[in-house]
């Protein structure tokens, strides 16, 4: 995993350089803007040279693939079948604009890519407190590279965090509007209709409602999981049973790694949930969302459940660092945060260089191709 722990190295040296010159903005009593930061900007280059730039890794292939076979932009209009808002048309629409325009595939990657890392690093630096450990959580918990995998659902997802200052803002038409849309990219983003809910303070009777439910469905499992995929196949979501119910059973390890933040603020709730405001307690949440499919993916659907819970651990990696920094003192907090960091460090090598080898499953073009033999 060496080209991986390449451009992770560059990655927190720029997240660092970055956290610095947010202070300094903020001592000066200036305000912080990312164009005046070049440590910022650097990282977002260097993120969406290395993803952006691949030609494998995980379904990157069939991307391509399809891609080749993708009509122009007067085809795909010309077809009313492609306008069913739960096949992704969004996506499909997009996709055919860079067919029309470039005719290639690696410009979709990369474009995409641009989108995709642009948002994920706004989102982190503006909703968490410390930007350098939530890119390290970005990397350690595996979202980084899951990027480079699911590249509708990395879509919506990034489409999904710009919706978050207008949920903030309780802008509730502009919100909706946008998780719309990222549903139309993706269908799985359609689950942020119901994130204004979560801004309840965490383990009150609200978040024991939801736990309920989902052990509900843990109990049911097959019949519940069943009806909900009847459902999906009459809106024309088509939901292939081998996908669900094919025995590929979620990691204890990757579970247990999943498990911490809500484990943190549920036992020392009396710190992390003080004086939280509703997007603390939204992210929060998130944790504990992503934590109840990854759970249910113990019984089945590994791979669905497991990209369910992606979109949500974007909070995790943003309020994991704050949940630390409020529960321990600050001699104590340095000692935790470092072990926290060696913990989510194993599990990144683990997952990259035992479970799966990294270096053999990734390839990229260079640059220079890229730019000069399209």
């Amino acid at each position: 995993m060496f080209k991986l722990l390449g451009v992770f190295a560059a990655a927190l040296v720029l997240a660092y350089f970055s956290e610095k010159n947010t202070e300094k903005a903020l001592a000066r009593g200036g305000r912080y803007s990312v164009w005046n930061d070049g440590a910022y900007l650097a990282l977002v280059v260097v993120l969406v040279l290395f993803a952006g730039l691949r030609t494998s890794y995980n379904d990157t292939v069939n991307y391509i693939r399809g891609f080749e076979g993708m009509p122009n932009v007067g085809e795909w209009l010309a077809d009313p079948e492609n306008f069913n808002p739960f096949t992704n048309p969004l996506f499909y629409f997009y996709e055919s604009i860079i067919k029309t325009v470039f005719n290639n595939a690696q410009m979709l990657i990369f474009i995409s890519v641009a989108i995709t890392q642009t948002c994920f690093l706004w989102f982190f630096k503006r909703y968490s407190q410390n930007f350098l450990f939530s890119v390290f959580v970005y990397f350690t918990l595996g979202t980084f590279v899951f990027t480079l995998a699911a590249l509708k659902q990395v879509m919506g997802m990034a489409i999904v965090t710009l919706a978050f200052p207008y949920l903030e803002k309780k802008q509730w038409g502009r919100y909706f509007a946008l998780v719309f849309a990222a549903m139309l990219l993706h269908t799985y983003a359609l689950a942020f209709v119901v994130l204004p809910l979560f801004k309840a303070k965490p383990w009150r009777a609200f978040t024991f409602v939801f736990i309920a439910v989902t052990a509900v469905v843990m109990m049911n499992f097959e019949t519940a999981i069943t009806a909900f995929m009847e459902q999906a196949n009459d809106l024309g979501k088509t939901l292939a049973e081998y996908e669900v119910f094919d025995n590929a059973t979620i990691n204890v390890f990757r579970l247990g790694v999943y498990s911490v933040p809500p484990l943190i603020s549920l036992l020392f709730g009396k710190w992390v949930l003080k004086d939280t405001t509703d997007m603390e307690n939204t992210l929060i949440h998130m944790s504990i969302i992503s934590l109840a499919f990854m759970v249910m993916g113990t019984q089945a659907g590994a791979n669905m459940f497991g990209r369910m819970g992606n979109y949500f651990e974007l909070g995790t990696v943003c309020y994991l660092p704050t949940m630390l920094k409020k529960t321990f003192e600050p001699r104590s907090y340095r000692l935790i945060s470092t072990v926290a960091c060696v913990c989510f460090l194993g599990f990144f090598v683990y997952a990259n260089a035992f479970n799966l080898t990294f270096d053999t499953a990734y390839s990229s073009v260079n640059l220079f191709d890229f730019l000069f033999t399209w």
